[in-house]
């Protein structure tokens, strides 16, 4: 339909609405994963907008490329399209689209490690979505500082912000959301070492990824299941299953999710005394480390190649 309509409007030269059939196809191959597809789209729409002096569309379009940078694990690129789209909101006067590129930029920050400013940017954030009453993105940055929390190993508050944004996200039907809630209280209790709770968790987690075609979170739970796995010492089951989410991964273009699976199958070979593939894989793991910019996940390869060269 939204083809149709594109074609139709490039015909009879209506440039505004060909730019928002632009922009709503490459909304849709983005919900699709189709990230490629979605670039495209978006940058032709951002392009328009911007022929046309409509601000707040070109906006629109820049923030949405760097969401997708962000998926897929280009901070520098994602940091750089959301400062500028957040500039072009604040310069509109759009106040919800300027804190959610700020909400975009605490995640960089998150996934840098920068924690404290991570932490101060969604806190930031969160206050300005309460300030124009959006339950939903506030419920996000609630979220998003319940996985900080995690990270800083602060359980107690963790679980109370996921649970609390689980909560929102299903008051207001955002399946997405409440998934990656549960999912991250799968996460918390694998950390705790609570295992059973941890498998259902994820498990189910997973399956309600599944069923709304998020193929990105339903590759992140069965990496933490074969984490879980090999955790119990199950090795097999544990690198079927890590090999099946690093397929996944490589298949939505999720970078970093593909070099955490080579380096926990490189652990599990270097544990077996496969040192040859071990090495071969926690090479491959520092290496996209490296091109992504995760020094931590580097510096952890380097520390298991290491051990095995002094056996």
């Amino acid at each position: 339909m939204l083809a149709k309509a594109k074609k139709l409007f490039k015909e009879i030269h209506d440039e505004k609405r060909l730019a928002q059939c632009l922009q709503n196809l490459g909304k849709i191959a983005h919900m699709h994963n189709d990230y490629p597809e979605a670039i495209i789209m978006l940058t032709d729409a951002k392009t328009q907008f911007q022929e046309i002096g409509d601000q707040l569309g070109a906006a629109q379009c820049l923030r949405s490329l760097g969401d997708i940078a962000l998926l897929q694990d280009d901070y520098s690129e994602a940091k750089e399209m959301l400062m500028d789209a957040r500039a072009q909101f604040q310069q509109i006067g759009n106040s919800l689209g300027a804190a959610q590129c700020l909400q975009g930029l605490g995640n960089i920050a998150y996934m840098q490690d920068n924690y404290i400013e991570a932490k101060e940017m969604l806190t930031d954030a969160k206050s300005q979505f309460q300030q124009i009453s959006n339950r939903l993105v506030i419920a996000q940055c609630l979220q998003e500082l319940g996985h900080i929390a995690n990270t800083q190993s602060n359980y107690s508050e963790a679980k109370e912000m996921l649970a609390n944004a689980k909560a929102q996200f299903e008051e207001t039907g955002d399946r997405l959301g409440a998934a990656q809630c549960l999912q991250g209280l799968g996460d918390i209790a694998h950390m705790q070492n609570n295992c059973s709770e941890a498998i259902k968790m994820l498990t189910d987690a997973k399956k309600q990824f599944h069923q709304i075609d998020d193929e990105l979170g339903a590759a992140q739970c069965l990496q933490s299941l074969g984490n879980i796995a090999v955790m119990q010492d199950n090795y097999h089951e544990g690198k079927e299953m890590l090999k099946g989410a690093k397929n996944q991964f490589q298949l939505i273009g999720g970078r970093l999710g593909v070099a955490q699976c080579l380096q926990s199958l490189g652990n599990i070979e270097k544990m077996e005394n496969n040192h040859l593939e071990a090495k071969e894989m926690l090479t491959e793991a520092k290496t996209q480390f490296q091109q992504i910019g995760d020094s931590l996940g580097a510096a952890q390869c380097s520390q298991s190649l290491e051990e095995m060269a002094n056996l």
